[in-house]
């Protein structure tokens, strides 16, 4: 059974996940295609989200700490 959850993102962890997704390598792309779906269509529906986002501060400010 599929089920749906929302999870809250700001512009930078979005950014994050767009960045890592363009840079899969081919065969991560295919096993991540086999178990969970195209990498191509969530990477263009997140994109379309990011877009539509304040971005204006995208940069890391000396406040900001990462959460890595």
């Amino acid at each position: 059974m599929m089920t749906e959850t929302t999870v809250n993102l700001n512009v930078h962890e979005i950014g994050i996940i767009l960045s890592a997704l363009q840079n899969l390598e081919n065969i991560d792309e295919i096993h991540i295609a086999r178990d969970y779906g195209s990498v191509p269509a969530l990477y263009n529906k997140l994109y379309t989200l990011w877009e539509q986002m304040d971005r204006s501060q995208t940069g890391l400010r000396n406040d900001v700490v990462p959460s890595f």
